[in-house]
């Protein structure tokens, strides 16, 4: 569970945060306050990014159980709409720690880019973290 003061400190982090590289977003969501390998329920977070790709927040969309997250792209965008966001960047964690996208992953990324198109919200990237292992949907050019 995130604290107010992590709530905190993560927006005024969060300002000064440049994920052009993939590796940059894995790495934070590897430390405080995320700690997504830790978690016990898939938690889905939506990184809202600039036209520079500065994050401007991060709100987690979706709470789930050990194995199952309920998706929403009116969810997501609603995150991305409200801080103004010109791309987006997916990350949710997979408690089993195995990080590869189980088919329900793979629906909801292409749902999303065609919810994203629409918009004109760039979809960056949809990152699974596991223990110390990630996949991302671009890096393996399914995005």
């Amino acid at each position: 569970m995130i604290t107010l003061i992590e709530i905190r400190e993560l927006s005024r982090i969060s300002e000064k945060l440049n994920f052009f590289c993939i590796e940059n977003v894995v790495d934070y969501c590897f430390k405080k306050p995320l700690e997504m390998q830790t978690l016990s329920q898939e938690h889905l977070y939506c990184f809202c990014c600039d036209i520079k790709n500065n994050v401007k927040s991060i709100e987690m969309v979706s709470k789930g159980s050990l194995n199952t997250s309920i998706v929403h792209p009116r969810e997501v965008l609603k995150a991305a709409i409200l801080s103004n966001a010109a791309s987006i960047i997916l990350v949710h964690n997979h408690p089993s720690g195995d990080s590869d996208p189980s088919n329900d992953d793979v629906e909801i990324t292409g749902r999303m880019k065609k919810a994203c198109d629409i918009l004109g919200i760039n979809l960056l990237d949809h990152i699974i973290i596991g223990n110390n292992n990630y996949y991302s949907f671009k890096n393996k050019e399914r995005l």
